[in-house]
């Protein structure tokens, strides 16, 4: 008897819920089905564990999985490139160097982008106030003006770009008598951040300082007892909180809609906006760029495309861009996947009505939110790390 042709699996990106499919098609694998995983990246960074390396608890290899590796283990073919381009009516995607790659089942794990549109209006403003006001500089001088103030804010995402940057900084803070640092954010990605910043440059010199630009509400969807342990913590690391909105960046000066503050550079932690290849597609998408999933996290204008983590938002119900969401629905994404691929009914991601939340304070101390429920010690820093270092060995 003719056997069937196998059937195409294409997963793009190497987040959280393609990493525990490859963890599991290590071990069960079908023979009919045809994967390939396209990325950027060659390592997969946790970012849940991304604050205590920047407070120098770990080392960089215990914070990554080997991306490549984990393919070679589960015979899945890897191509090193980032998607520019989804079309989902011929069920192809086209990599940044113009390869062409044919599925049948398209599984989306690509993340999202930091939204930094407030640097960038500031910056399009400005440039067009320069080249009106005088006719002394060429354009080329005004471009150059412009990328310098981009290049001193660093967005969070990609996590191995930020690393990067991250390890310039600690060179520059190294060199200068008074490093000073503002992270721009109100989530709670930002606040483990700022304490681990503060805690790593005040171990440099203890005249750096980091500041938080948080708005005027800071996490916003945590209960009022944690946010003010959280703000405790703040205060026992020193650590100065702008209640008031960032506007722009331009020559060591942060614009805020407040005051203005003398800084080195800017750590932008705003949120997340559809990743630069979402302007390139005829899926469905919504809100700034995010793929339109439903409960099974299919798309739904093409039933045969899934999506989750940053680069999903779900129609049926409001869920927030979190690494927990991105952790637990991908564990239902791929089911979904291996159940759509042999013509089984997929089922639907609840998200839960509470979640733990374990918030790094730089200084192996940690606060706990569970519902209406927050506690703090160091023994939950400890619990973070047992939860976190399983995952990345698992």
């Amino acid at each position: 008897m003719k056997s069937l042709p196998a059937k195409k699996l294409l997963l793009a990106g190497a987040g959280h819920a393609h990493i525990g499919l490859l963890r599991r098609l290590s071990t069960e694998r079908s023979d009919n089905i045809d994967i390939t995983l396209v990325t950027e990246q060659l390592q997969f960074v946790y970012s849940g564990m991304l604050p205590g390396w920047m407070a120098g608890h770990y080392h960089l290899d215990d914070i990554t999985i080997d991306v490549t590796s984990l393919c070679e283990q589960s015979s899945v073919r890897f191509i090193q490139h980032p998607i520019a381009k989804v079309e989902a009516a011929s069920c192809t995607v086209t990599t940044t160097n113009n390869e062409i790659i044919n599925y049948d089942v398209l599984s989306l794990n690509t993340g999202a982008d930091t939204d930094t549109r407030w640097l960038h209006a500031a910056a399009t403003t400005q440039k067009t106030a320069q080249t009106t006001a005088t006719t002394l500089k060429d354009d080329t001088d005004t471009d150059t003006d412009t990328d310098t103030n981009a290049s001193a804010v660093i967005a969070i995402r990609p996590l191995s770009d930020f690393i990067d940057r991250w390890q310039q900084i600690l060179v520059d803070a190294y060199k200068s008598t008074h490093y000073r640092l503002a992270i721009v954010g109100a989530g709670a990605a930002a606040t483990e951040l700022v304490m681990s910043a503060q805690i790593a440059l005040q171990r440099i010199n203890p005249k750096h300082q980091v500041y938080l630009v948080c708005g005027e509400h800071l996490l916003s969807g945590f209960n009022s007892q944690f946010r003010r342990r959280v703000i405790n913590q703040f205060k026992r690391h020193s650590i100065i909180v702008v209640y008031a909105r960032a506007t722009s960046y331009n020559e060591g000066q942060l614009l805020t809609t407040q005051e203005s503050l003398e800084v080195d550079t800017v750590i932008a932690a705003t949120g997340v906006m559809g990743a630069e290849w979402t302007q390139h597609t005829d899926l469905e998408t919504i809100n700034n760029g995010f793929v339109a999933v439903n409960a099974t996290q299919q798309s739904i204008s093409h039933l045969n495309v899934f999506a989750v983590g940053d680069v999903a938002t779900r129609v049926d119900q409001s869920v927030a861009h979190s690494g927990v969401h991105a952790v637990y629905g991908g564990a239902v994404v791929a089911d979904n996947l291996l159940s759509y691929l042999e013509d089984k009914p997929t089922q639907e991601y609840q998200p839960r009505t509470r979640t733990l939340y374990l918030l790094s304070c730089g200084d192996k101390y940690a606060i706990a939110s569970w519902g209406s429920i927050s506690l703090q010690g160091r023994w939950l820093w400890y619990l973070k790390q047992f939860i976190d270092k399983r995952f990345v060995k698992s």
